[in-house]
């Protein structure tokens, strides 16, 4: 990279524990955000240690069943090195939010290099105030604690951008295989929010929604018409009201026991794509007598999400 370079591209993800030393201090700090749980300060902090050391365990033991860790990370930095192949003009970097790399450690770097406009953009293609807002407001407080005031230019969601569905589109097709889409039941697989979440304006689920009137609508065009298309939501914890249908009470009451998943709020695997989604909900599909369960994979490092990536990031210079 030359030293000219005064831009830097942070890919922004919540992060997730690269092995088994890292899930306590991802849960720690995932619960401690007020993004997730909106209780004042000390009651959350309290909070979020009972909830670590009451679930550690289980949870210990599903990352042991996904192989001793997620292999978020380790996609993220295959799609950085990709990236950087495709971009001359700034230095591409990754920060997560609860796990290693952190926002302290990756701008106090691009400082130290004269670095003086940053592009976010989110691993996350819909916005959220539970996953964008917390990943901005965290960049921009470590900036702040360092002294450090570059440009800050955010992508806040790309749900509906063209290069975009194409990546998750061709993700979709690969899954489908030599299969009839005819005889199958599409399932789009979102993480769910409590209802309150929304309720206070967070424009999610709609974004959500759309991105699946968009594939419906773009894979029909092309003759690829499923059986029937839904909407569903995973990965509920507590006891609020969540997001409905879940992907539980989908799959029980859907009578054509033949399903493709696609897990819509993703871009790159992780625990809650080949845990929740490839293990425990396939074997809750299989005591459900399903003929056909096939989880897509996420766009992770594929050239076309690559490319829509740079793609986005030429979008946002010519804006700003």
């Amino acid at each position: 990279m030359r030293e000219k370079v005064k831009n830097a591209i942070i890919l922004m993800n919540m992060g997730g524990a690269s092995h088994l030393d890292e899930i306590e201090i991802f849960m720690r700090n995932m619960f401690n955000d007020h993004r997730i749980i909106g209780a004042p300060p000390f009651v959350r902090r309290n909070l979020a240690e009972w909830i670590t050391k009451t679930r550690l365990e289980e949870v210990k033991e599903n990352y042991r069943r996904l192989g001793g860790g997620s292999p978020l990370l380790a996609i993220t930095r295959r799609i950085q090195e990709k990236l950087q192949s495709h971009i001359d003009d700034a230095v591409v970097e990754v920060v997560m939010r609860y796990t290693p790399p952190f926002a302290e450690e990756v701008l106090s770097r691009l400082q130290s290099q004269g670095v003086r406009k940053i592009y976010l953009l989110p691993m996350y293609p819909q916005f959220s105030t539970t996953t964008t807002a917390s990943s901005i407001e965290d960049i921009r407080a470590a900036a702040k604690r360092l002294g450090y005031h570059p440009t800050i230019v955010s992508c806040l969601h790309y749900y509906d951008f063209e290069p975009y569905l194409e990546a998750v589109e061709e993700r979709i097709l690969e899954g489908l295989g030599d299969r009839d889409p005819s005889e199958l039941t599409m399932i789009f697989s979102a993480h769910g929010l409590p209802k309150r979440v929304i309720k206070r304006g967070d424009p999610y689920q709609k974004q959500v929604e759309a991105e699946v009137a968009f594939h419906t609508k773009r894979l029909e065009s092309r003759g690829v018409r499923f059986g029937q298309v839904h909407l569903a939501y995973q990965s509920k914890v507590g006891p609020l009201a969540w997001l409905t249908p879940s992907l539980e009470r989908m799959l029980e009451e859907v009578k054509n026991k033949k399903a493709l998943i696609y897990p819509i709020s993703f871009t790159v695997d992780n625990s809650e794509t080949l845990f929740e989604l490839d293990i425990e909900y396939r074997e809750m599909a299989e005591k459900l007598g399903f003929e056909v369960y096939e989880v897509c994979r996420c766009p992770n490092d594929s050239e076309r999400f690559v490319g829509a990536l740079a793609a986005l990031y030429g979008r946002m210079k010519g804006a700003s």
